[in-house]
């Protein structure tokens, strides 16, 4: 069976890439259009199990159910091709889409069930939880797509070598994509944490003896359920906007409408450095410059995330937690009024828990003395 998929596989991506060109593409940036390719498709998936459970019409509902099943699958090839060919450089990239990869598979398998089983409320909960399982394909598909080399990018670099006044385009779209994929990120580690204590509880609900304590119990997982709903329809809102930035990116790279000089954002306030302007790699546990300094904290992330999503936040720092993880603070502010205007913005897009830190000479100081030193 392993032979038999690793051939299909093969045959798969030699349908698309020339033979004769097939090691030089993988050195290139193919992966990047195979996994958006594979997020389009699981996301047709995605609209087809939904329908599998709402229409009444049990023929309709098994039409439906094999369009999403043919849909999965070509999402399965396309994000497995994304796999074979990224270089050994594009780890962040292979790990999201593998991740994806699986998730598509257990939504197959899922919809797989579903056509077989009789019993309608079976049926009912299989097409459920297949729909949410290739909702996530989706949003890590293109996740994945953000540490995957682009194409078009890669073109347009090559014109600009040889104008080197032009500097690197970023605009308010590619910031927007930024903050959506962190968004998707931290989402998706919420709804972790509360799956996992929501099972917690419910094992030491099944022992605990005590009435008081149980119902104590019941009343901490059914709002934990409810939290997870909610966060799940973040999830799916968020899934949406990143499929429509995409798409506008994807156009606005093929149309080359962009213009030649970068787009003032507020994170074009951001403090200077002359040799690169912050915008290389994010700066992990470095110490900061001297003076009254502004920045926007964003979160703790369990996994380091490579300093290309960020593309346009500068600049990006990162702390390491004992305990595991990072905590990333974006833009470095010497005013208060821009520093709130950057919080504001990442908060309206659902970075929520943003706030503002403060440091004086390396220090950490709160906003009111900040004012202080502000004034002088």
């Amino acid at each position: 069976m392993r032979r038999f998929k690793a051939l299909f596989i093969t045959c798969y991506v030699a349908y698309f890439i020339p033979f004769s060109s097939f090691s030089q593409q993988k050195n290139n940036c193919l992966s990047r259009e195979y996994v958006i390719e594979g997020a389009r498709l699981a996301n047709q998936s995605y609209t087809f199990s939904k329908l599998a459970y709402f229409v009444n019409s049990q023929r309709l509902a098994a039409k439906n159910a094999d369009s999403a099943i043919m849909y999965i699958e070509q999402a399965i090839l396309s994000i497995d091709s994304a796999i074979v060919l990224a270089s050994d450089s594009e780890l962040m990239g292979k790990d999201y889409a593998t991740l994806a990869k699986n998730y598509a598979m257990r939504s197959y398998r899922l919809l797989k069930r579903y056509v077989q089983e009789t019993n309608s409320n079976i049926k009912y909960d299989l097409a459920k939880q297949a729909t949410f399982l290739s909702a996530n394909a989706v949003t890590e598909a293109y996740h994945a797509s953000f540490y995957f080399k682009n194409c078009k990018q890669q073109k347009e670099e090559k014109k600009d070598t040889v104008i080197t006044s032009v500097p690197k385009q970023v605009t308010k779209l590619d910031i927007d994509q930024t903050l959506f994929a962190l968004l998707d990120e931290h989402l998706h580690e919420k709804t972790e944490e509360d799956k996992k204590e929501v099972s917690k509880l419910s094992e030491e609900l099944k022992i605990v003896k005590d009435p008081a304590k149980a119902e104590k119990l019941k009343e901490e997982i059914k709002k934990l359920e409810k939290e997870e709903a909610q966060l799940e329809q973040k999830d799916k809102n968020t899934k949406e906007k990143l499929t429509t930035i995409n798409t506008q990116i994807d156009e606005r790279n093929k149309n080359n409408a962009a213009p030649t000089q970068p787009q003032e954002t507020i994170f074009s306030k951001s403090m200077k450095r002359p040799a690169d302007e912050w915008d290389k790699d994010i700066q992990i546990d470095a110490e900061l410059p001297a003076g009254l300094i502004y920045q926007i904290q964003i979160g703790y992330y369990k996994k380091l995330i490579v300093s290309e999503v960020f593309r346009g936040l500068t600049p990006i720092m990162g702390k390491t937690i004992p305990n595991g993880g990072v905590t990333y603070a974006i833009g470095m502010f010497e005013k208060a009024a821009d520093a709130q205007q950057a919080k504001n913005y990442v908060k309206s897009l659902g970075l929520t828990d943003a706030f503002i830190i403060v440091s004086y000479n390396g220090k950490r100081i709160t906003l009111p003395e900040a004012a202080k030193l502000e004034k002088k």
